[in-house]
C-alpha cells in the first residue's frame, strides 16, 4: 500500500477533532469519552481534551506536548480504523506511517492533521503559487532517540533519496543495495521497503 493510498491530501479543514487515547510518560492513560473529543496537535502544540465537546458545560483539558509519549485516535464514525501520533524531538508531532521491532516512520505535516469519517488520515497541505507547506518522512531505529530526516514526502523520488534512506540502513547491506538498485520514482514505495529492516546483527524474522 503506497502513501498516496492511505493520505488524503486536503487544502481544506478536516476533521481535526476527533477520539482516542492519551498516553503520558508517567504511565498514566487519558480516555475520550464518547462525548468528549481531542483536538489534534501541530507542530510541539500541547493536547487539548474537550469533555463534553458539543455541550453548554464543556471543560477542556491541557497536556503538556513534554509529558506525552503518544497517542492514538480515531473518527467517531470509524473507530476500528486507529491512528497513532508521537511527539519527535525537535521535529514536533508525527503520524506513524508503521513500525516494527526494528524502525519507526513517520511523516510531519507542517500545517497539522486530521482524521476522515472512514478512518484515514487526512495531511493538511496548504497550495500557493510558488510554494507548498512542507510534508516530510522521519525515520527512527529502535533504541535511538532521535529522528532522521529522511526528505520531503510529496515529491518525486530522485537518487539522492534513495541514497539518504540506504545510508541511514547500511547496518543491513541487502536492503540497503535493494534500495540503491530501485528506479521506483515514489517514494512511498521506497519508504515501504523499509518494513523488511533488520540491522545485520539480528535474526530477520520468518514471514508466514
Amino acid at each position: 500500500m503506497t502513501l498516496l493510498s492511505v493520505l488524503t491530501i486536503s487544502s481544506v479543514n478536516a476533521a481535526s477533532t476527533v477520539q482516542g487515547r492519551i498516553y503520558l510518560k508517567d504511565g498514566r492513560i487519558i480516555e475520550c469519552g464518547e462525548k468528549d473529543r481531542i483536538k489534534l496537535p501541530k507542530h510541539a502544540q500541547d493536547v487539548k481534551l474537550l469533555r463534553r465537546a458539543f455541550y453548554k458545560d464543556k471543560s477542556k483539558e491541557v497536556y503538556r506536548y513534554e509529558e506525552i509519549d503518544s497517542m492514538v485516535c480515531w473518527h467517531a464514525t470509524a473507530p476500528e480504523h486507529r491512528q497513532k501520533f508521537i511527539p519527535a524531538p525537535g521535529v514536533g508531532w508525527l503520524w506513524v506511517y508503521f513500525e516494527t521491532p526494528y524502525i519507526c516512520v513517520g511523516v510531519f505535516a507542517q500545517k497539522g492533521y486530521g482524521i476522515d469519517s472512514n478512518g484515514g488520515i487526512e495531511v493538511l497541505v496548504k497550495y500557493r503559487s510558488l510554494s507548498r507547506s512542507r510534508t516530510a518522512y522521519y525515520l527512527r531505529k529502535a533504541g535511538e532517540e532521535e529522528f532522521y530526516d529522511a526528505g520531503s514526502a510529496s515529491r518525486q523520488g530522485k537518487g539522492r533519496f534513495r541514497e539518504s534512506v540506504a545510508a541511514y540502513v547500511a547496518d543491513d547491506p541487502a536492503l540497503s543495495a535493494e534500495i540503491l538498485r530501485s528506479e521506483s520514482r515514489d517514494r512511498s514505495r521506497t519508504i515501504l521497503m523499509l518494513e523488511n529492516y533488520c540491522p545485520a546483527d539480528e535474526e530477520k524474522p520468518v514471514k508466514e
